[in-house]
Formats: C-alpha cells, sequence, structure tokens
C-alpha cells in the first residue's frame, strides 16, 4: 500500500511540473469583431518557465464556425493555412529558458455574422501525450460591434493590394520589421520596416502571401493578406 501511495504521489508531482512548464496568457478569451473586418486577431503570450529549451507543438477545435469564416493561426514559425488544424509536426516551436512567443488567432469572416468555440492544446514535443497547456475561447463576429476596438491595428493596412511588383506599409508606431510568407507558411522575405518605403515583390510567383508586421522586439502587430498578381 506504501509503495502504491508513494507511486500515486509521483505521478502527481511529474503532472504539475508538465503543466507548470508553459505560462500561457490570456488562457481564455473571447475574441469579438464586426463582419466587415478582413483580419480580426489575438495574441496569445506563451512562456517558457524551465531550466531548458522547450519544443512546443500545438493542435486547435474550431467547433461551429460557419463555412465562409476563415481562420488561421501564426506561431513562431510559420503563418498556417486555414486548413492546418495543427503545426506541423517536424517544426516545433523552440523556446529558450524565459523565452516568450507570441501566437497569433486571425479570423476572417467574410462579412459573416456567427460565433464559434476556438480551443488550442499545447503538446510536448518528443511525447505529444503530454500536455503543456490549453487556451479556450470563443470567437464572436457581429454587426453589433465597433470596428474600432483596436485603432492602431485597424489602420495598419498593406498596399497597393493586388501588386504585381511592390508594397507598401502605412505608418504604424513601433513597426521595425516586415516578413513574407507564402502560402505554405515558408517565409520568402524580410524587411526592415522604413517609412514610405516600396518593398519589391516583382521576382516573387503569383499567389497569395502573408505580410507579418513586427515590433523591434519581434511581438507581432498584425498580419495581412497580400495578393501578387
Amino acid at each position: 500500500m506504501k509503495r502504491l501511495l508513494l507511486c500515486f504521489f509521483l505521478i502527481q508531482i511529474v503532472s504539475s511540473t508538465t503543466w507548470g512548464q508553459l505560462t500561457i496568457h490570456p488562457s481564455t478569451f473571447v475574441l469579438t469583431g464586426n463582419p466587415s473586418e478582413n483580419d480580426v486577431t489575438i495574441h496569445i503570450e506563451v512562456t517558457n518557465n524551465q531550466s531548458f529549451d522547450a519544443y512546443v507543438l500545438w493542435s486547435r477545435v474550431v467547433e461551429s464556425a460557419p463555412a465562409s469564416w476563415l481562420t488561421w493561426i501564426c506561431d513562431k514559425n510559420l503563418c498556417y493555412l486555414p486548413t492546418a488544424n495543427a503545426c506541423a509536426p517536424n517544426k516545433p516551436n523552440i523556446l529558450a529558458p524565459g523565452e516568450k512567443m507570441d501566437i497569433q488567432i486571425h479570423v476572417n469572416p467574410a462579412a459573416v455574422e456567427g460565433s464559434t468555440p476556438y480551443n488550442i492544446t499545447f503538446m510536448d514535443y518528443e511525447d505529444p501525450t503530454i500536455i503543456l497547456g490549453n487556451v479556450t475561447g470563443e470567437v464572436i463576429i457581429s454587426n453589433t460591434v465597433s470596428t474600432k476596438n483596436n485603432p492602431s491595428q485597424s489602420n495598419l493596412s498593406v498596399y497597393p493590394n493586388p501588386t504585381s511588383d511592390y508594397f507598401q506599409v502605412s505608418e504604424t508606431p513601433g513597426l521595425r520589421y516586415i516578413e513574407l510568407f507564402n502560402i505554405v507558411g515558408n517565409k520568402v522575405r524580410s524587411f526592415d520596416a522604413i517609412p514610405q518605403k516600396q518593398y519589391n515583390v516583382a521576382d516573387l510567383t503569383d499567389g497569395i502571401y502573408l505580410v507579418r508586421m513586427l515590433t523591434s522586439t519581434g511581438k507581432i502587430i498584425k498580419t495581412i493578406r497580400l495578393s501578387k498578381r
């Protein structure tokens, strides 16, 4: 009996330590937006509390979103396609001790009202059955929601869009870096953000790209879709 109690006690310690590997903020959320917006976004901050590197995978469940909605996640490595419900198993997010990672949840409601539960689970790379943490939330898109809840992000735009040779970004306080990702989530360009600069994309293949805008500390301000024609 003593051995059984000891084993149970040890299991409890390991379980508690595993759940303590990450700090997730916020761990619950309600994301609201207006149907006229093309990118409703929330940022989730994930911190590695361990004294060694953390290798983190994630998966998501979007239960009842309207069929016309597009919703995708950007993690430390990639901005994934709306069809991706988990990060690539060979691309874990590697966090050094104390390092923070910005997870973005994006929703393009395509002018349609609706709501859906939205859940993300973080797992250990070496053993995905080990759950490192969860985010539980709800997305609500309604005409009753103002489009001016976040002026700095609402005013941030990429133009011309579509484009054939270059794009520019509207001036935004704190914008320092710009990254360009192709439709499969691979980074194809990096730029220093300079006011009025024209960012050349003339040699890129026609298609859809994601323009990620970051601060000097690497925090993502916003991600916008760019059509190259």
